[in-house]
């Protein structure tokens, strides 16, 4: 990899890969390099196994390759990749549930397939929680509604400012502060409630 891509700050590299895509591979594979292990992560906390994480990893880079000509840095990079990330690791997520549904499960298998994907779906990184008090934050994240814990995985397991989230969210920054200050109360109530 040419040391001349990796000092590249990302929205030159972007541009870089914009103008050189799809005949010249050598700037998408530097940002593949930069945000593989980013995106790897997330999908695994999200679906809790390796290997639908490496799955939907690849089909991550796929997509922002298909897409990137059109990226046109409204958000930052790092914003639109965590949007794609969660829109695939949702398909991932919706498909299991078919599944679960679909297949030919004693009662006790199903009831037991299907909390598995309730956790996965609602509190990502619930299947690498190995200690008590992971445990209650995943916990509590899954006793909250699906929009407040997702504006507080964006913030903390995705990293993303507020002005970012409420980029990805499509909502003002205003709105969106009050929606994770509000999304938190309700964390700190049921926290106490359920684990202290």
């Amino acid at each position: 990899m040419s040391s001349t891509l990796q000092a590249l700050d990302d929205d030159n590299l972007l541009e870089r890969c914009r103008s050189e895509l799809p005949y010249v591979m050598d700037a998408f594979s530097e940002v593949v390099r930069r945000h593989e292990r980013y995106v790897f992560n997330l999908c695994r906390r999200y679906l809790g196994t390796e290997a639908d994480a490496e799955d939907v990893t690849q089909d991550v880079f796929m997509r922002v390759f298909h897409a990137l000509p059109q990226f046109e840095g409204r958000a930052q990079f790092k914003t639109w990749l965590y949007r794609i990330v969660m829109n695939q690791c949702h398909t991932v997520a919706a498909k299991r549930k078919q599944w679960v549904h679909e297949a030919d499960l004693s009662d006790q298998e199903a009831g037991n397939a299907f909390d598995t994907l309730l956790v996965d779906e609602h509190t990502p990184q619930a299947a690498y929680s190995h200690t008590e008090e992971e445990d209650c934050v995943q916990k509590t994240l899954g006793e909250m509604r699906e929009a407040e814990s997702e504006i507080l995985n964006l913030r903390f397991m995705g990293e993303l400012s507020l002005e970012d989230i409420a980029n990805t969210l499509g909502s003002k920054l205003s709105a969106t502060k009050m929606r994770f200050y509000r999304a938190m109360e309700q964390f700190k109530k049921l926290y106490e409630k359920l684990c202290l």
